[in-house]
């Protein structure tokens, strides 16, 4: 077995630190609870699954209507609109329980997000609206709507985001993004991505 001294050990552990940082580029730093409070938020058209422990009558795939609200059997209509998971799940609890079962167990999950979209328009594959996720990056946006035409200015793809009542406009590298040469960026619902024509 090879003998390791300290300096050798130390000296070790700082090449595979660096190894590891060049492997995974940094992400852009975002006020988590910022996006989080609208993006685990149900909105109209939104889809989510209902799961109601030995109960198959009452488990099922939910869409909310253009009223915020989903028919829910035995509880009725329901409002929905702008509740987290988590808040769905208790609301259904209290609606079934000593009512109709004595101790219900319920799991909500989110299907699709119809309500956030982002926009993705100029030189791409598929211009128009995507879904949004949590954590997309504008990486991610862009390959959602097809990728890059090969007319496009990859390096200069327009971000336009509603900030307080007033437009902000800023002005990213993608490909070097994509190639781990610069930093990656978030995108929120409602975001509109420009991919301009590349200048020959």
């Amino acid at each position: 077995m090879t003998s390791w001294s300290r300096g050798e050990r130390l000296l070790l552990a700082g090449a595979l630190f660096l190894l590891g940082s060049c492997a995974h580029p940094p992400r852009q730093s975002i006020d988590v609870d910022k996006v989080a409070s609208s993006e685990d938020r149900i909105g109209l058209d939104d889809t989510f699954d209902v799961r109601v422990y030995g109960e198959t009558d009452l488990s099922g795939t939910f869409r909310v209507a253009t009223d915020g609200t989903i028919d829910f059997p035995l509880a009725g209509r329901i409002q929905v609109a702008g509740l987290r998971t988590g808040e769905i799940q208790q609301l259904l609890v209290a609606k079934l329980k000593d009512r109709y079962l004595k101790d219900p167990q319920v799991i909500v999950t989110v299907k699709d997000r119809n309500s956030q979209k982002i926009s993705v328009l100029g030189q791409v594959a598929k211009p128009g609206q995507v879904g949004y996720y949590p954590n997309m990056t504008i990486v991610d946006a862009i390959a959602s709507a097809g990728g890059f035409t090969g007319i496009a200015a990859k390096n200069s793809v327009n971000l336009r985001r509603e900030v307080g009542g007033k437009i902000e406009m800023h002005v990213y590298p993608v490909a070097d993004i994509s190639e781990g040469r610069s930093q990656n960026v978030m995108v929120q619902p409602g975001d509109v991505l420009v991919v301009d024509e590349r200048v020959f």
